[in-house]
């Protein structure tokens, strides 16, 4: 992660999606007012300016940092110095004022674990819980000294294993919600983000889109499978299939399963043509490799290329029409739509 990032980039390491990232930003900054002025106030008042200087640094800092984010949209700071800032202010108020400030420091140690990727919060707490330790021994016995210490650890170590179980679930959650739990391709509920971020893509110039491609894909007589063998063969199958296509596809190129048999292949930066390469091959390898049917497993598919300014549920029709075409003309077939293309395709695979 590049440490110029925000401790809300959305990013697997967080907690919050963008809607709740933003209402967590601006509950952070009122508390940090509703603390850090009085605070800053005080240390002024009875003479401690330096801290109080560093106090409105480190807040006025993550006002910065905040405002960048929520609407500029970008980084200005990042995370390192609110925190380093934050990180400093603790260790010096504690090694001023001794026991009285100690008590601070369990919050924000318990704050950093939400707030940043979990390593980063370890190496923050770290020094955070070391640097008031060795400040805090010269204001009381080295008993009392050692029972904040191992205090502090307990608090970082229940956040950190707290925290660690939560992101496990989320993560485990959010795979249940936008993967198809049978083949591990993304469900249809993410189809319309996708296809939207793709017909919005531009090329660098910012003048012209860039090539697009889907395919529409379904195993012939699958349900005449499903009869015949049963359900569980028929999953297996759908599983060996989805595999394969995954193996043999590039790295940005996205499956999405639509239900049943049926799925939809997005290649990013790919015209049609070059879609038809990609699925002739991996559907020739499915049609002769090896897997768990009695038969010859062959595919229908259907390609249609984004056109400028068109809506994506007439991009979908146009490849739903093709491979609709596909099937039509015999199956085991990639129908190729016409509609920036002068002729019509339709390549067979020979089979």
């Amino acid at each position: 992660m590049n440490r110029r990032k925000f401790m809300f980039d959305n990013n697997t390491d967080t907690l919050f999606d963008l809607h709740n990232r933003r209402r967590v930003l601006k509950f952070i900054v009122l508390v940090a007012l509703l603390t850090f002025i009085p605070l800053s106030i005080k240390n002024f008042v009875i003479g401690e300016t330096f801290l109080a200087i560093l106090l409105l640094s480190f807040l006025l800092s993550l006002l910065i940092e905040v405002y960048a984010v929520l609407y500029l949209h970008k980084s200005l700071l990042g995370y390192s110095v609110p925190l380093a800032l934050i990180s400093f202010s603790i260790i010096l108020s504690v090694d001023i004022f001794g026991t009285l400030a100690t008590y601070w420091v369990f919050p924000v140690i318990t704050a950093v674990v939400f707030i940043i990727p979990q390593r980063y919060a370890i190496v923050v707490n770290s020094i955070i819980i070391f640097g008031t330790t060795i400040v805090a021994s010269q204001h009381q016995i080295s008993s009392i000294t050692l029972r904040f210490f191992l205090a502090l650890l307990c608090c970082a170590f229940i956040s950190h294993f707290a925290i660690a179980a939560i992101r496990k679930l989320q993560h485990e959650l959010r795979n249940l919600s936008t993967k198809d739990s049978l083949t591990g391709a993304f469900n249809r509920y993410q189809l319309e983000t996708f296809l939207q971020n793709a017909a919005d893509r531009k090329m660098p110039n910012q003048q012209s889109r860039v090539q697009n491609s889907i395919a529409i894909l379904d195993i012939d007589y699958f349900k005449q499978v499903n009869d015949l063998y049963g359900h569980d063969v028929g999953d297996q199958i759908i599983k060996e299939v989805v595999n394969t296509i995954m193996a043999n596809t590039r790295k940005n190129d996205t499956l999405f399963r639509l239900g049943g048999d049926e799925f939809l292949l997005l290649l990013i930066d790919t015209s049609k043509n070059e879609a038809s390469d990609i699925v002739q091959h991996f559907s020739s390898l499915i049609s002769e490799g090896r897997n768990s049917a009695p038969f010859k497993i062959n595919l229908s598919i259907g390609i249609a290329e984004l056109v400028a300014n068109e809506e994506i549920d007439t991009w979908m029709k146009r490849a739903d029409i093709a491979l609709y075409v596909a099937k039509n003309n015999g199956r085991n077939q990639v129908h190729i739509d016409n509609t920036t293309c002068p002729s019509d395709q339709a390549t067979s695979l020979g089979h």
